[in-house]
């Protein structure tokens, strides 16, 4: 690994520095500089939607125990982070009746899973943040419980796309947290 590069052969751009106003941007008929866009299921974006999902939800959450989704079945492992972690902040959590380490459906428009409540209160009281890539392989074949805490369920099939990248939204919607 070779840190600072730019220093000696700039940056891959046109003009080799750091560019904000991107010119291949503007000659491909799009904004040459960025912009700010609201996620397509937000409060903002979506208010109808918000009043039955009141909560923003933030997923792709990574345990420290785990290399993305490997590793869930190593004993020692399993032993620093059993179970999949949603993190509520504390009042969040009072309001709703959920208790520190309760089991609580996430739900989405799309679809719902479980997920056991961790309260920290460093989190904003509007957001929940739950834990990526979760399987049970003490579940065994061909689906090793994948379907019962696994985050990409909840974002559907449906893909949020950012119209100048093709980046979808995998990161955020809104849900409801329930015991």
């Amino acid at each position: 690994m070779r840190y600072y590069k730019y220093k000696e052969n700039g940056f891959d751009t046109p003009s080799g520095k750091f560019e904000i106003y991107s010119g291949i941007s503007k000659e491909l008929g799009l904004s040459p500089l960025p912009e700010y866009r609201e996620p397509a299921l937000s409060p903002v974006s979506s208010p109808d939607t918000f009043k039955a999902y009141p909560l923003i939800l933030t997923t792709g959450v990574r345990s420290k125990a785990y290399f993305v989704s490997e590793g869930r079945q190593i004993k020692s492992l399993r032993k620093i982070n059993p179970d999949p972690l949603v993190e509520i902040h504390p009042e969040t959590a009072r309001s709703l009746g959920i208790r520190e380490g309760d089991w609580v459906w996430i739900e989405t428009s799309e679809n719902r899973i479980r997920m056991r409540a961790k309260l920290f209160d460093g989190i904003a009281p509007d957001v929940v943040s739950a834990q990526h890539a979760w399987w049970f392989p003490e579940e065994g074949p061909p689906e090793y419980g994948w379907k019962r805490s696994n985050v990409n369920l909840l974002l559907g099939d449906r893909a949020w796309v950012d119209p100048e990248t093709g980046s979808e939204c995998l990161r955020s919607s809104l849900c409801k947290v329930y015991k």
